[in-house]
């Protein structure tokens, strides 16, 4: 009970990520006999859920050091690792339907250039967030991993792009807000790393610490 209780918040985002993609599987398996718009329910919702746990993700070091919630950390490599996975299971899923790599088929247009860019960031991400990866990467695991903010840009801009789609708009015409939204909150995750922003962030935190 006591180990419930103080990983509760992991337990919830684990199991809330769990639940969808149960969820995006079943769809997957049975949902083309059985749902006319299983397509499109199951590429916007995995690459919805994709953003969402990314977003996730770079919040967590900046509520550890601005506020000094260390259990942030505990949930930032769950959150990352199931970003990839969404993201993965939105390719796959889109890939099934339509053939990306048959010769016949054109070259990949920008959407499609950008979130396949997108996955291939977080798939070295996701290779490399064990423990043994930074005792090999030394120096550079760091640098390496704030590449997850060029995977947010990414993947955004191809949800942005991805919206005017018919199949998308059709299933759902808020798409483009909904990315417009995470762009602003990734903006401000963004801000929050320029040194200027940070240490004006740490010595508000501190004020505050001292009024109490």
């Amino acid at each position: 009970m006591k180990w419930i209780q103080h990983h509760l918040l992991w337990l919830v985002l684990n199991l809330l990520a769990l639940a969808v993609m149960s969820v995006l599987l079943w769809y997957c398996f049975v949902g083309e006999n059985v749902f006319r718009r299983y397509y499109s329910f199951t590429v916007v919702t995995s690459g919805r859920w994709a953003i969402r746990y990314l977003l996730i993700c770079l919040m967590m070091t900046p509520l550890n050091t601005l506020f000094g919630w260390r259990y942030a950390i505990k949930l930032r490599k769950s959150a990352g690792l199931w970003a990839f996975a969404f993201a993965a299971l939105h390719f796959s899923i889109y890939l099934s339907k339509v053939k990306l790599f048959w010769f016949d088929r054109p070259i990949p247009g920008i959407p499609t250039a950008l979130g396949l860019f997108s996955l291939c960031i977080m798939t070295m991400l996701a290779l490399t967030s064990m423990r043994d990866s930074m005792r090999w990467l030394g120096k550079w695991w760091k640098p390496l991993h704030r590449l997850v903010y060029a995977a947010g840009v990414l993947a955004i801009i191809h949800a942005m792009l991805e919206a005017p789609n018919t199949r998308v708009k059709d299933y759902d015409p808020d798409v483009f807000i909904e990315a417009v939204v995470y762009l602003a909150v990734l903006c401000v995750l963004l801000a929050v790393r320029i040194p200027l922003v940070r240490s004006y962030l740490a010595g508000w935190r501190d004020k505050a610490r001292v009024a109490h």
